[in-house]
């Protein structure tokens, strides 16, 4: 998988791509950028998911284990622009629930909403 980054005002951009055929330098790429976003200062991470077609199951669980991270210092982890297949790859390989939201706009509203009451809806 190719990790893509963006450093916006208030937010720290990955965008996930399939990577064909999978090369093995590239192989703790996800790992190295949720580090990074860890590190930014900024107050979000938001994974834009729309140029990946399948989910690698160590994906999986570096998204969950570093939403687990990030909520507790404070900072969000949101998943955005998931396919169907995706969406239901990641609901099988996880056992905590991932916030997801159809747009990076939804993203950026996601992050603005008080702590109690993001899991609520």
């Amino acid at each position: 998988m190719e990790v893509y980054r963006e450093i916006l005002p208030e937010s720290y951009l990955l965008i996930l791509a399939d990577d064909i055929p999978p090369t093995p330098d590239q192989e703790d790429s996800l790992d190295r950028a949720l580090r990074r976003a860890a590190r930014s200062g900024k107050s979000s991470v938001w994974v834009d998911c729309s140029q990946l077609q399948h989910l690698p199951p160590d994906a999986a669980e570096l998204l969950t284990y570093y939403h687990r991270k990030l909520t507790s210092h404070g900072m969000s982890l949101v998943l955005c622009h998931l396919t169907d297949t995706v969406r239901t790859e990641l609901q099988h390989l996880t056992s905590a629930p991932l916030p997801i939201v159809s747009t990076l706009l939804d993203a950026e509203r996601y992050c603005h909403r008080p702590q109690a009451r993001r899991f609520a809806s």
